[in-house]
């Protein structure tokens, strides 16, 4: 838990894929505060844009939330099944459009000014896409505190601490205390 996996300006020569566990993929502001971009999870890789040269090296930090168990792939082989096999590259396309769809959802969650509904984005995103059925509702398998929210939402802490403190009273999550 916690382990940086990649730092923002790394040039890799691996690619990653998530067997277990979950990726967050962030970036530091000028004041040293954590702004959390993107979440990767199980059967997932990663860094992409810089596997396909879109970028130059990678962007922001990869770090893990959980303990995680990766599995690394040499770029250079990575790159040849991606041109040289054309089911890989197909799931590869889906995979890709799968990902885009959740950063559109995730970059309209961020575009709410009303901070009840940014965080109720943020957590319906989270539920989607990492939930696990248990009865009705969704949990999430990897720690998620006031803080996380906060990096996620851009709100502060005490902001998200109020709003989730409403939202169990309203019985619209659950949340259970380690």
């Amino acid at each position: 838990k916690g382990q940086v996996i990649f730092y923002a300006g790394d040039k890799p020569q691996h690619i990653f894929f998530i067997i277990k566990g979950h990726i967050k993929y962030y970036d530091i502001n000028e004041h040293g505060e954590e702004k959390i971009l993107h979440l990767i999870g199980p059967n997932n890789i990663f860094p992409m844009l810089y596997a396909f040269g879109v970028t130059e090296d990678v962007g922001a930090f990869y770090s893990t939330l959980e303990p995680t168990d990766i599995i690394t792939i040499p770029m250079s082989d990575f790159v040849q099944a991606a041109e040289n096999d054309v089911k890989f590259a197909n799931s590869l396309v889906r995979w890709f459009l799968t990902e885009i769809n959740q950063l559109v959802y995730r970059i309209s969650s961020l575009e709410k000014t009303d901070a009840r509904i940014k965080v109720l984005h943020a957590l319906k995103y989270l539920a989607q896409d990492y939930g696990h059925p248990e009865g009705s509702w969704l949990r999430l398998n990897f720690p998620i505190t006031q803080q996380f929210i906060a990096d996620f939402t851009g709100l502060t802490r005490e902001t998200v601490s109020a709003i989730m403190h409403d939202l169990e009273t309203d019985k619209v999550i659950r949340s259970r205390k380690v």
